[in-house]
């Protein structure tokens, strides 16, 4: 009865860690470079989630080794493991470690020129060469220089002269006429008169000078 017991135990222990660490969909296949999904009740199955530090008691089905640095790595979907005291623990990926195909969940990204691909926090080069991707260090951001806006010549308005200083105008006379002023008739009750040898009428306290102006006689009040 014990030994029934036992292995039935065993039997569903290695049952459950099948079920467990089934490759998942984008990692079945890796070998042959290519995704296969199993259908289970209408939807994908992709296994456990897997991140940095998982401790996984076994390698999970189709794994492959890979040696950086002299230090062994086991690669699968994805995913670096290392062992340890207790199983296979999920660590970052190593630098300079290489691997024939991505999880087709990788991200394809552009930093400063250069083609990158990202999957589960690590980045990736292909190279020709080898055929295969190899794990970079995470390119740096670039820098956004800013441009200075551009400098708009703002037109100088010159300032508004300041207004002419107009001489202040003649206190009239007594009748009202301003020396300068051009009259076409003489008002009533002007007289005659000659000073100096030149003809002046007189209006009051005004004199007027006569001139002509566009051919008749037009007369300039004058200060004597």
């Amino acid at each position: 009865m014990n030994k029934l017991n036992l292995v039935l135990g065993a039997s569903a222990f290695i049952a459950l860690a099948a079920f467990a660490f089934s490759p998942s969909a984008d990692a079945r296949g890796y070998e042959r470079g290519g995704d296969h999904h199993h259908h289970r009740g209408g939807g994908y199955y992709r296994g456990p989630r897997v991140s940095v530090g998982f401790i996984a008691p076994i390698l999970p089905r189709g794994h492959v080794r890979v040696a950086v640095g002299g230090h062994p790595y086991y690669y699968h979907g994805g995913h670096f493991y290392r062992h340890g005291p207790r199983g296979y623990v999920v660590v970052n990926a190593p630098l300079g470690a290489s691997v024939v195909t991505l999880p087709s969940r990788a991200v394809q990204v552009q930093v400063g020129g250069a083609t990158y691909y990202r999957y589960a926090d690590a980045y990736y080069q292909w190279v020709p060469a080898s055929r295969t991707y190899v794990v970079v260090a995470p390119p740096a951001p670039v820098a956004v220089v800013p441009v200075p806006a551009p400098v708009v010549a703002v037109p100088t308005v010159a300032p508004a002269p300041a207004p002419a200083t107009v001489p202040a105008t003649p206190n009239p006379g007594p009748d009202g006429f301003q020396p300068g002023q051009v009259v076409e008739t003489l008002p009533t009750g002007y007289a005659a008169e000659i000073i100096n040898g030149i003809q002046y009428y007189r209006y009051g306290g005004n004199y007027f000078m006569p001139t002509q102006r566009d051919g008749r006689e037009v007369y300039v009040v004058v200060k004597l």
